[in-house]
């Protein structure tokens, strides 16, 4: 009778804790309504600690919530944890020059450089949005000097530096595509082979990849809003580990929750790649992570940010580690007005308030 009882017990236990972990449908229309109000027009997805998740898409002939998606500079939080599994394995050193590993880069600083200047954009590269633009209005880099981002990596960004590292910071796609040599040098294979190995077999995610320079078109979603126009204009290939991967929001979430939970990275590493400060505009490795004042919480919660933007398409991953939530958020209509949370206000704010806020979970 002992065993049946405490049989019962264990059951009861693990109902209740999935009771809690599904978000419930009252919350899940308070994000929707909230984002209704907002004029938000795409897709919105809510994780949570123990992999499941709600999604739900909004907005004139709404798309689909398998639809893929340019995950714009998301991409860059990938490349982080691919540096940082480097890291882990000792391969790689944060404070290293970059011609440690390319030797034979011909930047003015390659051996000044470090992996850390990279991660955190302060390698005084040359930028790519200053590029000469042509008729359109598009950097050269991005259009008529279109090169693959290899090609790029010893090129346009090994060119006359902005400044001497470690540079102020400066956001600047040239650190991250750069990475993603250094990246193939040390294990022998390229960005994209990184990406399928280490995210797409190991988590299943099966409508994740990266943009060929080549511009072959396939379904994904268009911009409906501001930029509509001369998105097409723009070759997403040039991007490469910058801003260069697709995927449906689903897959992301996958992505986000093995991070979360320790499948990608052990806590110290993730860690490290986290650590920020307000003196560095609570930039980490590519991400920002900051304390926000959400409504409702009796205290501060830490969150980890990754935005995108390119073209006509705007996106947020928020990642709270405590909680092991995730929110993120699609927009295909810009401006999509998500603001920041950290200043106490706003559309993420209020969503990200309802979801880590929530009376149930206290």
């Amino acid at each position: 009778m002992r065993v049946v009882w405490l049989i019962f017990a264990i059951i009861a236990a693990c109902a209740s804790q999935s009771a809690l972990a599904k978000v419930p449908s009252h919350v899940v229309d308070q994000l929707r309504d909230r984002a209704i109000e907002a004029g938000f027009d795409g897709t919105i997805l809510v994780g949570q600690k123990d992999g499941s998740h709600s999604v739900f898409a909004i907005g004139e002939n709404p798309p689909s919530t398998r639809a893929v998606w340019r995950w714009a500079s998301i991409t860059k939080q990938l490349a982080a944890v691919l540096a940082m599994q480097e890291i882990e394995r000792g391969r790689l050193d944060l404070d290293a020059p970059v011609s440690r590993y390319w030797r034979d880069w011909k930047a003015p600083y390659a051996s000044t450089i470090r992996i850390r200047d990279l991660l955190l954009h302060n390698s005084g590269l040359p930028q790519p949005d200053e590029s000469q633009p042509d008729s359109d209005g598009v950097p050269a880099f991005y259009r008529s000097a279109a090169a693959v981002p290899a090609a790029s990596a010893s090129g346009y960004c090994a060119g006359p530096a902005r400044a001497a590292p470690p540079a102020p910071f400066e956001y600047n796609n040239c650190d991250t595509i750069v990475l993603a040599e250094v990246l193939a040098k040390v294990t022998g294979r390229s960005f994209d082979r990184l990406m399928h190995e280490r995210f797409g077999k190991k988590l299943g995610l099966k409508s994740v990849g990266i943009y060929g320079i080549e511009g072959r078109r396939f379904d994904h979603v268009a911009p409906t809003g501001e930029y509509r126009d001369v998105d097409a204009l723009i070759n997403l290939g040039v991007n490469g580990a910058s801003a260069g991967a697709y995927g449906t929001i689903t897959d992301l979430w996958k992505f986000d929750h093995a991070l979360l939970s320790g499948k990608l990275l052990g806590s110290k590493a993730r860690e490290t790649m986290w650590q920020s400060s307000r003196e560095n505009g609570y930039y980490g490795f590519f991400q920002w992570i900051y304390p926000a004042p959400l409504k409702g919480c009796a205290k501060d919660v830490r969150i980890v940010e990754r935005q995108g933007l390119v073209g006509g398409i705007e996106l947020r991953n928020y990642l709270l580690p405590e909680s092991g939530q995730a929110l993120i958020i699609f927009g295909r209509k810009r401006p999509v007005g998500i603001g920041d949370p950290w200043e106490g206000k706003g559309f993420a704010f209020d969503l990200l308030s309802s979801i880590a806020c929530r009376s149930d979970r206290k």
